[in-house]
């Protein structure tokens, strides 16, 4: 338990690693924010996702970023619904990867890890995931080597992202990235169909 959670009532452990803070709760992100006291975080790469739950549940286990079970440090955000996702599930089941939830961006995070567990970089996992993942998503993972996103071939998720010699941006709005940096330098770009994109540190 960090020393972010343990004066939190009722608070549950969602993953184990060695760099990764994943903090899940359900409100508003100035409420979570607050709560957690995320402005003290320090890192390489942080991701963060704000939902309306159309299919899963409404609690903490099927909130956003969800842990790639068991890797360490190997989470996702995600925006759609992947269609093959029963198909996918028993596969990597029978791999022996366990599930905490019924959630498909769950299974996008262990299937990217299975891929870099085989040895796949990250821009091969990324290229995979376009070809083997079934239906309309556009997602971002975040690795202990870095981050990387991707869209699927229809491109019917938004995702845009913007970046420069310090730092990379990525939302599903344009508005998003203007809270971040609001700076006339910033240039966002909408991710193409099927296209995918990664940062390392």
């Amino acid at each position: 338990m960090t020393s972010h959670s343990k004066h939190i009532e009722g608070v549950e452990i969602l993953s184990l690693g060695y760099g990764l803070e994943l903090i899940k709760d359900l409100g508003d992100a100035t409420t979570v924010t607050d709560q957690y006291q995320l402005q003290g975080f320090k890192g390489s790469h942080a991701i963060g996702h704000t939902r309306m739950a159309t299919e899963a549940l409404v609690d903490v286990a099927h909130s956003h970023p969800f842990w790639a079970r068991p890797f360490a440090d190997i989470s996702v955000v995600h925006n759609g619904h992947i269609t093959n996702y029963h198909k996918l599930r028993r596969r990597l089941a029978g791999k022996g990867h366990r599930f905490a939830t019924g959630n498909d961006s769950e299974a996008i995070a262990v299937y990217i890890a299975d891929k870099l567990e085989q040895g796949d970089s990250l821009e091969d996992a990324l290229r995979s995931s376009v070809h083997d993942l079934d239906g309309t998503f556009a997602y971002l993972i975040s690795t202990p080597q870095g981050i990387g996103v991707a869209r699927d071939r229809f491109a019917l998720k938004p995702l845009i992202f913007a970046e420069d010699d310090e730092k990379v941006l990525i939302a599903s709005e344009e508005i998003a990235l203007r809270r971040v940096a609001d700076s006339t330098d910033l240039k966002p770009r909408e991710l193409g169909a099927g296209e995918v994109r990664w940062w390392l540190r």
